[in-house]
């Protein structure tokens, strides 16, 4: 607490006042006020159309938000892990404030809903509408870097690109093995 002292103009006391309530005094503990979302980075299908290069996703609060090829996809996150269960994942939980997370979430199902209303306008491409590149998007509207801009080919975003690019960032607490599991 920090007190003031107030002089008159011949040097006299007149009050001292508080600058600092002396409520609230006491350290507090620090909060841990950081939320996590998941990208959920799954190994390369050479048998599917767009995921020979392998396939991303984003959960928030166990909903998972997969923009596929035939279309944008939500679904719980048991369930999407079950799906692509034919082949390894690895999971980078990132940390967000709670404001980031809303913001995340709100841009995913902006997303979902564009498709639904209109799926030819929005149609699937490996260049500027993939799986990796909605991820990339999303994330970088709240200041996450997901990948390094410096080594685009062509445009285009890989699931590798976002493994590199997460692999340096220090938002992610930690990584999530989910091998196959058919």
């Amino acid at each position: 607490m920090l007190d003031q002292l107030n002089m008159s103009p011949d040097g006299g006391l007149i009050t001292t006042q508080t600058a600092t309530p002396s409520i609230g005094t006491s350290a507090k503990e620090p909060g841990n006020e950081s939320v996590t979302v998941e990208v959920v980075i799954s190994e390369p299908r050479l048998s599917s159309w767009g995921s020979q290069f392998g396939h991303v996703a984003l959960i928030v609060d166990e909903t998972a938000y997969s923009r596929a090829s035939a279309r944008y996809f939500t679904t719980g996150t048991n369930d999407y892990l079950h799906r692509n269960g034919y082949r390894n994942s690895v999971g980078y939980v990132i940390r967000v404030s709670q404001k980031e997370k809303d913001t995340i979430r709100t841009e995913l199902e902006h997303r979902v809903q564009l498709f639904a209303a209109d799926p030819k306008s929005h149609e699937y491409s490996l260049l500027d509408n993939s799986c990796s590149s909605n991820v990339v998007d999303v994330l970088r509207t709240v200041g996450i870097v997901a990948h390094d801009p410096r080594w685009l080919a062509l445009g285009m975003i890989s699931p590798a690109d976002i493994v590199t690019g997460l692999n340096h960032s220090k938002r992610v607490a930690r990584k999530i093995e989910y091998p196959k599991t058919r």
